[in-house]
């Protein structure tokens, strides 16, 4: 139970990054290392996915949630500090699990250079009110 859990927490920290990492692929094709990382809107709706992962933290049945709903807790699973933001922290945890998944068992770590430029431009695209966080109402947006 407990191996299936991480597992379901990296599929979630991959799409995050990934959704994250889409922004700059879309503006850096010919540069990006990563140009194949898409989002998966319906991921973040994956209702069963979502269900597994917070069996036990919410009551609400499957059936009844919207998928703003979803989103919102998609979004929630990712701010491991409970402040209602995503900090750069939490952006790089997200985008270097992404790197690990991508390169497989024999990646080599992303340089921090490359992680910081990266967590930077996701800020400088996302990160509308220019506070250093995305908030709820900025991740949204950009799955629109």
């Amino acid at each position: 139970m407990a191996q299936r859990t991480f597992r379901t927490h990296l599929l979630f920290c991959f799409a995050m990054a990934a959704f994250f990492v889409s922004v700059l692929a879309e503006e850096h094709v010919g540069e990006s290392q990563h140009p194949n990382i898409r989002l998966d809107k319906n991921l973040v709706q994956d209702k069963e996915h979502i269900m597994e992962h917070l069996e036990g933290v919410i009551e609400k049945p499957e059936s009844e949630m919207s998928p703003q709903e979803l989103q919102l807790h998609y979004f929630k699973m990712h701010d491991y500090d409970g402040n209602n933001l995503l900090d750069g922290l939490e952006l790089a945890t997200a985008i270097s699990h992404v790197h690990k998944e991508e390169g497989g068992e024999h990646s080599q770590a992303m340089k921090e250079e490359e992680l910081i430029s990266l967590i930077d431009d996701v800020l400088k695209d996302d990160d509308k009110n220019n506070d250093g966080y995305i908030d709820y109402a900025e991740f949204a947006k950009s799955l629109e």
